[in-house]
């Protein structure tokens, strides 16, 4: 998930954020947001870019997908899948 930049300069990659269970927002086929269920925090992979896992529950509904994370000190990321 990615790339998290600097909510400042707008273009320094955030390396150093602690991306929590809830801090992943998940709304499935249009729904309210809600946090993911799978229970691993995200760890950064590289130059801003960082692993989520989602299981099973989190992708178990047909449909749009929409991903998104605000955390502090970073410009807001989002992702959009089709399940």
């Amino acid at each position: 998930m990615g790339p998290f930049v600097d909510d400042t300069d707008g273009k320094t990659a955030e390396t150093g954020l602690s991306i929590a269970r809830a801090d992943v927002r998940l709304s499935k086929d249009g729904g309210d947001f809600a946090q993911k269920t799978e229970t691993s925090a995200s760890l950064h992979d590289e130059i801003g870019y960082y692993i989520v896992i989602l299981d099973a529950t989190d992708t178990g509904t047909v449909g749009e997908l929409l991903v998104a994370v605000h955390e502090s000190g970073a410009l807001p990321v989002f992702k959009t899948f089709f399940v």
